[in-house]
């Protein structure tokens, strides 16, 4: 994983830090990735870490490149420098879409309290759109302004044509932010035809992050076993928008040809392996066969296969030597 972070004003903080996958043969089906970035909370007077460097692990561990921004935050920034940050942070990404291995067609925003009002700034006003937006207990009223002390734009107000669709979670008794401003997101997203899935769960406080231990500070009230599910139905929704990672092949790709004729890659490993001479060309090649319980677990299945499915084992050259050597080989 690559974690750097590029700051726009590093007097300020304000940057954004990237999570970026390793590419892998192994992993052929995700060379490109779908992306998620991240606003963390903090009423715009900071930006929370509980909902920052967990959240991109969360999202990396289902195969999502992460971006965390910290944006403008503070007594003297406005929301018009914040937003500023957040359309510099999507442009950056655009850029590097293709170095960094990123499907711009699968980029998503999440975002939590203020960084989910902001967020859902991208979702309805942003220079570039992302695919989709996800927002824990956002707020979206213009009224939250007073909390936030400073001025921000309604974004029931700010819904269109171009806006994505939208994953949100709150729940029902939060106190600092309430349920009235999903509420009237909802019917914002509605009356505009934007598709949208809503979870209002029953109690928990506000700013729960993943709700669960090790982003709870401490704080019983931050665990939530019933809330938490909020993250893995997010990924189910983002599966559901943008598709999942191709996973099409199968070990009968390469079926086994266990014939009379010269011996070769689409023999069997068990078939070969009765053959001492055989035995003796692969582990001169693929020495991890000498183990047992690889051997058994691969034994049903061409040798084709074995290679297919671990790219970085031999180059294309070894393989071709390797299919060379094991027909030179006679029947016994």
């Amino acid at each position: 994983m690559k974690v750097e972070t590029i700051f726009f004003n590093e007097n300020e903080g304000t940057g954004l830090t990237t999570y970026l996958l390793d590419s892998s043969n192994e992993m052929a089906n995700a060379l490109v990735r779908p992306a998620v970035l991240i606003f963390p909370g903090g009423g715009y007077m900071m930006c929370s870490d509980r909902e920052a460097e967990p959240i991109a692990m969360a999202y990396a561990a289902e195969g999502y490149h992460a971006f965390v921004l910290r944006y403008s935050v503070g007594k003297t920034a406005t929301w018009e420098e914040a937003f500023a940050d957040a359309n510099h942070a999507m442009k950056m990404i655009d850029d590097n879409s293709e170095s960094w291995g990123i499907d711009t067609e699968r980029l998503a925003v999440v975002g939590f309290s203020a960084g989910g009002h902001l967020a859902c700034s991208l979702a309805t006003m942003g220079e570039i759109r992302p695919g989709a937006a996800v927002l824990g207990y956002p707020c979206i009223l213009a009224e939250m302004g007073n909390l936030l002390n400073k001025a921000v734009p309604g974004l029931d107000q700010q819904v269109d044509e171009k806006t994505p669709p939208v994953f949100v979670f709150t729940t029902f008794d939060d106190q600092l932010v309430p349920v009235r401003n999903t509420t009237a997101l909802l019917q914002a997203l509605e009356k505009g035809g934007v598709p949208f899935e809503a979870h209002v769960f029953y109690s928990g406080v506000h700013g729960l992050s993943l709700a669960k231990s090790h982003t709870s500070s401490g704080f019983s009230g931050n665990v939530s076993h019933n809330v938490a599910k909020w993250f893995e139905l997010s990924v189910a929704f983002l599966k559901e928008i943008f598709g999942d990672f191709q996973a099409d092949r199968s070990f009968h790709d390469f079926p086994v040809d266990n014939s009379d004729g010269p011996y070769g890659l689409d023999h069997s490993l068990g078939s070969l392996w009765e053959n001492q001479h055989c035995r003796q060309v692969l582990l001169n090649y693929l020495p991890m066969l000498d183990d047992e319980k690889v051997r058994n677990q691969a034994s049903g299945v061409s040798v084709r296969t074995i290679i297919s499915y671990a790219e970085e084992l031999l180059t294309k050259e070894q393989t071709a030597m390797l299919e060379h050597e094991l027909r030179q080989v006679r029947r016994s």
